[in-house]
């Protein structure tokens, strides 16, 4: 598959009548938390149907949402559910008309959490679903630079639910790759989990700002003693993929390219596959796995937690829109 084919386009112009005369669908799909960027997208745009998803992880209460437009699937005290009861759910009872009627929809991807993004991913491909918008609103900045938190209370280890495949019991030439972004805590976590498969990490590059590459590095830096006994260069080739922050399409295809390369020097055992960068390289890492792992013994692994924050940025620098083709 050519990822880089598929279109994408962008909103520079952060407008609330532009917004309005570019998402009118039959439904808008977002998950609410408190960031500007989530909340003008939602209020402005003129789809017929606006769905907000709430997840327990952000632990909003009812006061919380008093004052939300839209339709409201408020998951929040269902804690003891994980991402495929959650979105299954959500899709069975509230979505699922709109795709078996071929209604157009758009899904923005800016306040979801990665698990439940994946699997969703991982859910339209299962049920057939051929096209789909995805968008994501690039922030102006990162509230805390790079010492912003995105995760407290840290959980599990474990594979995304439906991004489990059987494995092999040899083990010699694991891989595992990283999107590895801010949450150096995390990076940590999941090489330490892996500690015997080769660690490649995607770094967002172009990043979403000239600044932000550097913040990246930063809180990259702080995490590789896990990675690469603290040996750490972001121009070494055999270990550093260099992928656009802001394109799902381009990582899909370099992460394709990477492993069949690799493949050929010599036959990888297993994949392992981590997605914590950018929600546009998210994208680009579940679409390369729906499209060329489920009959292999790859699986998508994520550090899970209990609380996530509700806002982590300042602003709107512009508008990503994403034409994703299973």
């Amino acid at each position: 598959m050519k990822y880089s084919y598929l279109f994408k386009s962008k909103l520079e112009n952060i407008d609330k009548h532009l917004i309005a005369s570019t998402f009118n669908h039959d439904l808008f799909i977002s998950a609410y938390n408190e960031s500007e960027r989530v909340n003008f997208v939602f209020d402005n745009v003129s789809s017929k149907n606006k769905h907000w998803i709430i997840f327990p992880e952000y632990n909003f209460n009812v006061i919380d949402l008093a004052t939300l437009s839209g339709s409201i699937f408020d998951y929040s005290k269902k804690a003891d559910e994980d991402e495929a009861q959650i979105i299954t759910h959500y899709y069975e009872n509230h979505a699922k008309s709109f795709f078996e009627n071929k209604k157009s929809v758009c899904i923005d991807m800016t306040g979801f959490i990665r698990p439940y993004l994946v699997f969703l991913i991982r859910l339209l491909q299962q049920y057939g679903v051929k096209d789909i918008n995805f968008i994501y609103s690039e922030p102006s900045n990162y509230i805390k630079k790079e010492d912003t938190l995105f995760s407290e209370d840290f959980d599990e280890i474990r594979a995304i639910k439906g991004c489990l495949n059987s494995h092999n019991p040899d083990t010699s030439n694991d891989i595992l790759i990283i999107g590895s972004g801010y949450d150096n805590k995390m990076i940590s976590k999941i090489a330490k989990e892996k500690a015997e498969a080769r660690k490649i990490q995607i770094l967002g590059f172009p990043s979403l700002k000239a600044d932000m590459f550097q913040e990246n590095i930063l809180k990259v830096y702080e995490s590789q003693e896990e990675i690469s006994g603290g040996d750490f260069s972001i121009d070494d080739n055999n270990n550093i993929i260099l992928a656009p922050a802001n394109d799902p399409f381009v990582t899909a295809e370099m992460i394709s390219d990477f492993v069949s390369k690799e493949h050929k020097k010599k036959p990888i055992t297993n994949l392992y596959l981590c997605p914590l960068s950018t929600k546009a390289q998210t994208l680009g890492m579940a679409l390369y796995y729906v499209s060329e792992c489920l009959t292999e013994p790859a699986s998508i692994l994520y550090p899970f937690s209990n609380k996530y924050s509700r806002e982590t940025t300042e602003g709107i620098s512009n508008i990503l829109i994403y034409e994703v083709q299973f």
